[in-house]
């Protein structure tokens, strides 16, 4: 009996390393039409970090252009929630005018207990920017 509880949680052990190490890389060919802000890219930009913020997650990429965020997982009913990485892409249309793209990536051993946050994120970003 012993041996089996042993491995009962060694095999739980491996799946919660297996969903921890899964986290899926965000697609700008995945993401939902642009949104476009009558702001400059800068603002957008700092927006977009606070909108990743709200929604929980931790910055992992910074960048002029992209900004990219990773919720950490929690232990849900079934499967680890969260794990969902976020990227979100600018382009700059004028001095003032900046096109967002937002696109949530979900690792395949967690996608039970993932959720799709690109419409979050752009509601945030809306609500900080105005629009």
């Amino acid at each position: 009996m012993r041996k089996t509880n042993a491995l009962y949680a060694l095999v739980i052990a491996g799946l919660f390393a297996l969903m921890a190490g899964c986290a899926s890389t965000p697609n700008i060919a995945d993401a939902k039409p642009a949104t476009i802000f009558p702001k400059p890219i800068e603002k957008v930009q700092k927006a977009a970090i606070d909108a990743l913020t709200v929604t929980g997650c931790d910055i992992k990429k910074q960048e002029p252009a992209y900004v990219e965020g990773y919720r950490p997982h929690k232990i849900g009913l079934l499967v680890g929630s969260g794990g969902e990485t976020i990227g979100v892409w600018l382009t700059a249309l004028s001095s003032t005018k900046t096109e967002v793209k937002v696109e949530t990536a979900k690792s395949f051993a967690g996608r039970v207990g993932q959720k799709d946050w690109d419409e979050e994120i752009i509601a945030e970003m809306t609500k900080s920017l105005g629009k």
